[in-house]
């Protein structure tokens, strides 16, 4: 079993990513090859060119790539006599400026056009008879106005039956009063209290129905006058809708005289829009004709540039090659690397329990760890602070710990001597 010491050594990362890098940059390389094919078809081919050159940017060595497309005779023609075509045109387009610039350096003539129509005529029509408003005429009198409700007459006669009832009221409360004391009912009592206020609510009930009563004979006065106005007010009624009826005949005959005339101005005003709306026709299309003539030499330069253009040949396409993958070599090295560290670290996990169990044994006091005293020793591994591990015999019983001679070399704190003259060890101290 090893010890702290027998970890295993750090890969070389470096060196293992830059072998991984070349053979990336190798692959590349041969993928960056295999999708460069020449490709031969009836309208031409598509060949490729290589050439090392140094990058200025890096200063590294690296191949420039030239694509070559060669088309097939007579396609080749067809395009040459395409850009011919189009060089022609251009020239006969730029012949066409000065014609542009003599017609667009004349401002638009609004002179010579036809004017914009305006209407005439009313703008508006009547909607009815003038200063004529159907209804009650205002002048007619109705005779008096109709009588309004006297509160006054109510409040009179409520007031009269209150003063009659009061002075019943007052010799009831004297009685009841007179009462309760003789039956020994002490004022201010509950049930003094209560005989009270049952007296008060029976006269307040009383109170009420004279109110009550002096609004009924109020209303019934009211009734009288008011069937008195109203025999007066139908006579007046009556005479006022006969003279309404005169001027409704009247104000039917002026809406018909204002409807004819009203026809009459809207068929005018039909005729005068319809002329109107020919004029102004005859100026839009004036406008338009001198529009088109301003621009005709503009139109037919734009029509000469923008003609058929030339268009490149579609090659076929075709399956290009995956990149190949390289071989992950600084993956497998920090894979082997850990596996080894994984071991270590088990076997050192395998010593701290024989350790530890060695510790339990003495955490609380020094215990016998002299060699003198062992015997059969075995080596199992070492320790952190530089000592070595046993396996052993003492006392007739297989134990495991350390030597206290190794120990007082390094930590002498950590031994101390007994009576006896054998050492001894603090292995709570080791951990």
């Amino acid at each position: 079993m090893g010890g702290k010491g027998s970890a295993p050594a750090t890969p070389d990362y470096v060196g293992a990513a830059q072998l991984q890098g070349e053979l990336s940059k190798e692959a590349l390389n041969m993928q960056n090859y295999a999708n460069r094919p020449v490709i031969n078809t009836p309208f031409g081919s598509q060949t490729w060119g290589t050439k090392a050159i140094t990058d200025p940017a890096t200063g590294q060595d690296v191949t420039q790539w030239t694509q070559n497309t060669t088309l097939a005779p007579g396609l080749q023609s067809a395009l040459e006599a395409q850009v011919g075509t189009q060089l022609g045109r251009s020239e006969l387009a730029g012949g066409f400026m000065n014609r542009v610039v003599d017609e667009y350096s004349q401002p638009f003539d609004y002179a010579g056009l036809p004017q914009m129509a305006e209407l005439s005529g009313p703008s508006q029509l009547s909607t009815g008879v003038a200063d004529y408003t159907p209804g009650l005429t205002t002048s007619y009198n109705f005779g008096s106005a109709l009588p309004e409700f006297d509160s006054s007459y109510r409040d009179t006669v409520a007031t009269q039956l209150m003063q009659k009832m009061q002075p019943v009221h007052d010799y009831q409360q004297r009685q009841l009063e007179t009462k309760l004391a003789n039956q020994g009912f002490v004022q201010g009592s509950e049930a003094y209290n209560r005989a009270l206020t049952e007296l008060g609510q029976r006269q307040a009930a009383e109170r009420f129905n004279a109110l009550d009563a002096s609004g009924a004979e109020a209303q019934r006065l009211y009734n009288m006058q008011m069937g008195t106005a109203q025999a007066g007010y139908q006579q007046n009624l009556g005479a006022a809708q006969f003279q309404n009826q005169a001027l409704g005949q009247a104000a039917s005959l002026d809406q018909q005289r204002m409807a004819a005339q009203n026809a009459a101005l809207s068929q005018q005003q039909s005729l005068n829009q319809q002329y109107a709306n020919y004029q102004n026709q005859l100026r839009q299309q004036a406008i338009a004709e001198e529009a088109q003539r301003r621009g005709m030499s503009l139109n037919e330069m734009n029509a000469l540039l923008s003609g058929q253009q030339v268009q490149m040949p579609q090659m076929p396409s075709f399956n290009q090659s995956g990149r190949a993958e390289t071989p992950n070599i600084l993956g497998a090295t920090q894979m082997g690397y850990d596996a080894q560290l994984g071991a270590y670290n088990a076997q050192q996990a395998g010593f701290n329990n024989l350790l530890g169990s060695a510790a339990q044994l003495g955490s609380a006091a020094f215990m016998f760890s002299d060699r003198r005293l062992k015997s059969n020793i075995v080596k199992l591994g070492d320790h952190p602070i530089g000592v070595g591990v046993y396996e052993y015999t003492m006392f007739g019983q297989r134990q495991v710990g350390v030597m206290a001679q190794e120990v007082q070399k390094v930590r002498p704190d950590l031994v101390k001597r007994h009576a006896n003259g054998y050492l001894m060890v603090d292995y709570g101290g080791l951990q």
